[in-house]
C-alpha cells in the first residue's frame, strides 16, 4: 500500500484538487470511525457524480483493513458497501492474476512510477477479496439490516462479483418501483413501470414518461418463468433470497422476460434493454 506519510498523495488527483489531505483522512477514521467524517471523505473525496478517481485506489486498502478490524456490524457494513460502489464505477480492468496490471492501469497512473502502479493494483485487487470475509463473517446477521440497506448491499455484492453493470442498475434505481431502459434494436428509451393499481403484479414498457403522459400506451411485459438459466439471473435470485428480499425477487422473471418494444414493436429482451441504458 501506498504509505499515508508518502508525498505521492499529492500527485494523485480527486474532485476537488489533489489528494494530499486524504492521508490525515484516513488516519482519523482510523482513530475514530466517525460517520459524518467518513461520508465527507467517501462521498466528497473519494466519489462524485458517479466517478472514482486515483486516490479512490489507494485508499481503498485502509478502508477494507479498517472494516476487518472493525467490532461492530454497521462500521463494517458501510465500508463494505461503499467499496463496492466504488468496484461498481470502477472502469480499470482486474484480472484474475494479481501480480501484472494491465497497460490500462500504467496509462491511468501516469504520475506514479511502474512499481508503485504495481503495488497499487495488487493493494486494490487484493483488498477486494478481502472483503468476502466482512460478509462471512456477520453472514447470519446481513438479513436483518433495514430495507434499504440490503439494496445497497445486494449492489456491492454484484459489483464485487464481477456483475458490475447490475450493481449500477440497482443503485440508479434503488427503490425497485422503475427503470428505465433503452430498446437494443431502435435504441429508443423504454420507461419500465409496475402496474400500481392491478392486484395482480404486472409491468409494462412505456415509450414515455407515464408520469408525464398518463394516457401513454404501454406493452405488457412478458415474464420468464425460466430467467434463472440466464447465469446473472441466477445469482441475483441465490444473493437476493439470501437477504429476504421478496419483493425484488419477484421481478426478476420481468427484467428476465421479453417485450415488444412501444416505439419499434420489436420482440426485445428486458435485460438487454435495461442494461443497455446502464453507462
Amino acid at each position: 500500500m501506498l504509505s499515508l506519510t508518502s508525498t505521492k498523495w499529492e500527485l494523485l488527483h480527486g474532485p476537488y484538487g489533489n489528494g494530499g489531505h486524504i492521508p490525515s483522512l484516513i488516519t482519523s477514521l482510523q482513530q475514530h470511525y466517525d460517520q459524518e467524517q467518513a461520508n465527507e471523505l467517501y462521498y466528497e473525496e473519494l466519489y462524485h457524480q458517479n466517478t472514482i478517481y486515483p486516490s479512490t485506489y489507494v485508499s481503498v486498502p485502509y478502508l477494507v483493513q479498517m472494516a476487518l478490524e472493525a467490532s461492530d456490524l454497521q462500521t463494517q457494513l458501510d465500508i463494505y458497501i461503499v467499496c463496492g460502489m466504488f468496484e461498481a464505477w470502477n472502469e480499470l480492468p482486474i484480472g484474475e492474476d494479481t501480480h501484472e496490471p494491465s497497460k490500462e492501469w500504467y496509462d491511468y497512473f501516469t504520475d506514479l512510477d511502474t512499481e508503485e502502479v504495481v503495488d497499487v493494483y495488487r493493494s486494490y485487487q487484493q483488498s477486494m477479496q478481502r472483503l468476502d470475509s466482512v460478509l462471512n463473517k456477520n453472514r447470519t446477521q446481513i438479513h436483518q439490516v433495514e430495507e434499504s440497506e440490503k439494496i445497497h448491499l445486494l449492489s456491492a455484492t454484484a459489483a464485487l462479483q464481477g456483475y458490475r453493470h447490475w450493481a449500477k442498475c440497482f443503485l440508479m434505481y434503488s427503490d425497485g418501483e422503475e427503470y428505465i431502459g433503452a430498446c437494443p434494436n431502435c435504441d429508443q428509451d423504454l420507461y419500465i413501470w409496475t402496474d400500481q393499481n392491478s392486484e395482480l403484479t404486472e409491468w409494462r414498457a412505456y415509450p414515455t414518461d407515464p408520469v408525464m403522459n398518463i394516457e401513454a400506451n404501454y406493452q405488457k411485459i412478458r415474464p420468464d418463468a425460466e430467467y434463472q438459466n440466464q447465469e446473472d439471473l441466477k445469482w441475483l435470485y441465490t444473493y437476493m433470497t439470501s437477504l429476504q428480499m421478496t419483493y425484488r425477487v419477484t421481478q426478476l422473471a420481468y427484467l428476465g422476460g421479453k417485450v415488444n418494444c412501444p416505439h419499434c414493436s420489436d420482440d426485445i429482451s428486458i435485460r438487454e434493454a435495461l442494461l443497455k441504458n446502464i453507462f
